[in-house]
């Protein structure tokens, strides 16, 4: 009889694991888990244990792992139908009719799995070619060893049709590989040809490990420097989340999920021992995906890039999951320093500084409650007013009635300290500024109209990190740019110091010149920085487009430096 997967989950939800288990071993309730000793093999110490929520049992002494179904095939050693027969039984389920239609598309379904085998298989073999070594020198200028490319079964698309080829050789349906995102169609020459090329292949896996799609990274300048398979009926992008079969395990025993932005990123930290970690596939951050790792984890630990960007993908990630929330279910957050990933930090052996950012991740009340502090002034009362509404208006979103009841407590009191004690006795209040921030923020104000000349480029660089001063200069920058009033930031005494300094002893041509040069030297810094990666992988590979690179950024340097001399 075929059973499929969502009456296999119906089951699982239906069955309370340790009622099942507590027929064969003797359980002891310890906080959300029950202990006993295990029933796989002999012990004297219990070190099996079971986990209703998550639904799974574990025994830290032999390994064995499982759910419902998995508990009778192996304790019980009953065969898989009967397994589900004697469970459906148990929870009153009806045994599912067999139904042509499921069968008919869970075979094709297969189907599908065993074209994009082919194409991981293909592209796999190619890393092995002549063609292939670029892609090779690039993985092991990441850093990558041979053992992490074969686990992830990562590869590479040459160019020109071989994928074509060997679909063709294999008999498959091209129409159906186009509908795969392999194969891509010329109307004019009525011709097949290869979708991804010259690209290094992250194979992806659902959680059976079968390949569902690609996400491909061009070698050369171009765009897009990521290109991912299209949505097919195997492969839904906002449902996945990229190195979730190789993570699962270790996310449900260590119950911490670590959610980071890119695959080189996951890749890089499973190589270094961080195996709870994944990513969402070049989308925002979905509720699907938030509602799979609650499964897995109770808190995930969202961790971005040290950069604007990765600041705002850290307030959509808090805004998407707030309506979601539910007692013993939120996200944490971690920052990464500026202009730095989790891949270089594990290239440069930041170890203990990313353990300790993993540690100290901040709560979910903490980052709303900053971002609302981030997006509003509160000098006066109708502008705490404004806060309040607001405040209390999002807290609305949450669906639960106990966490918005208990948020509007929290939030309620967070303001009363910051309306009625004053700036002075909540360090979230002030702007904690280096002096170079300081300075770039009282220029603006100062003399905005001047400075909206290098609205791109301060932009570009991402140059604040923290939440606050982001969303102080990107409102500024967005009223110069509007021609609108820039609201006075009365509450941060220390830049309206150095704003009433700079008016009263610089000329606007004088800030200009000076935030000129500053831009200047920290491009040139960053050219540095970059020119020195570039050429410790040429030392390592001896690769000559890497060379070409070092040349031209060799040229960059020289004309910063001759545009800071003048």
């Amino acid at each position: 009889m075929f059973f499929g997967p969502e009456f296999l989950d119906l089951l699982r939800e239906k069955i309370t694991l340790s009622d099942l288990i507590a027929r064969r071993v003797k359980l002891t309730r310890k906080g959300r888990e029950s202990l006993g000793l295990c029933p796989f093999h002999k012990e004297k110490t219990p070190s099996f244990t079971v986990n209703d929520e998550k639904g799974f049992y574990h025994c830290f002494g032999c390994g064995a792992h499982g759910d419902v179904i998995r508990f009778l095939t192996d304790c019980e050693k009953m065969p898989f139908v009967e397994a589900v027969e004697m469970l459906a039984q148990m929870s009153s389920v009806p045994l599912p009719k067999n139904d042509e239609k499921e069968q008919a598309r869970q075979r094709h379904q297969s189907s599908l799995a065993d074209i994009m085998e082919i194409a991981c298989q293909y592209f796999q073999s190619q890393l092995k070619t002549p063609a292939g070594q670029k892609a090779c020198d690039y993985l092991k200028g990441r850093g990558l060893t041979g053992q992490t490319a074969k686990t992830f079964r990562l590869g590479y698309a040459p160019t020109g049709s071989g994928l074509l080829h060997e679909l063709k050789a294999k008999g498959c349906d091209l129409k159906v590989a186009q509908k795969l995102g392999l194969l891509a169609f010329n109307q004019t020459r009525q011709q097949f040809y290869d979708y991804f090329y010259d690209r290094v292949m992250f194979p992806i896996f659902d959680r059976k490990k079968r390949v569902i799609g690609f996400s491909g990274r061009m070698l050369e300048k171009g765009e897009p420097k990521y290109l991912n398979s299209p949505e097919t009926d195997l492969f839904h992008k906002g449902e996945q989340l990229f190195g979730l079969p190789f993570a699962i395990e270790t996310i449900r025993m260590k119950n911490e999920a670590i959610v980071v932005e890119g695959n080189m990123d996951v890749i890089s930290l499973h190589q270094h021992g961080w195996n709870q970690t994944v990513a969402p596939l070049g989308t925002a951050f979905t509720e699907k995906q938030v509602q799979l790792l609650w499964k897995l984890c109770d808190e995930p630990i969202m961790c971005f890039d040290g950069d604007s960007a990765g600041q705002r993908a850290m307030i959509r990630a808090m805004n998407r999951a707030l309506p979601l929330l539910v007692p013993g279910k939120s996200l944490r957050f971690a920052v990464l320093p500026s202009g730095m990933d989790p891949d270089d930090m594990m290239r440069q052996k930041s170890d203990k500084i990313w353990k300790n950012l993993i540690q100290n991740a901040q709560s979910f009340i903490d980052v709303f409650w900053a971002d609302l502090l981030a997006s509003h002034l509160h000098s006066t009362p109708e502008q705490r007013a404004k806060l309040q509404t607001d405040a209390l208006e999002k807290i609305k979103l949450i669906q639960n009635q106990e966490i918005r009841r208990l948020y509007e407590s929290e939030i309620k009191q967070r303001l009363k300290k910051l309306f009625y004690r004053g700036a002075k006795k909540n360090v979230n209040i002030q702007l904690q500024l280096p002096q170079e921030d300081l300075f770039l923020l009282a220029s603006l104000y100062a003399y905005p109209n001047e400075l909206a000349v290098f609205s791109e480029n301060l932009s570009s660089l991402n140059y604040f990190s923290g939440i606050r001063e982001t969303a102080l200069f990107n409102g500024w920058m967005d009223a110069v740019l509007e021609g609108k009033d820039l609201p006075m930031p009365e509450t941060e005494k220390k830049l309206m110091m150095q704003i009433d300094k700079i008016k009263s002893t610089k000329t606007p041509e004088m800030v200009t010149q000076e935030v000129d040069r500053w831009l200047c030297g920290k491009q040139l810094n960053r050219l540095k920085e970059e020119f020195a990666q570039k050429q410790a992988e040429y030392f390592k590979t001896e690769n000559p487009a890497i060379k070409e690179e070092i040349e031209l950024l060799r040229c960059e340097i020289e004309n910063f430096s001759q545009m800071q001399d003048e």
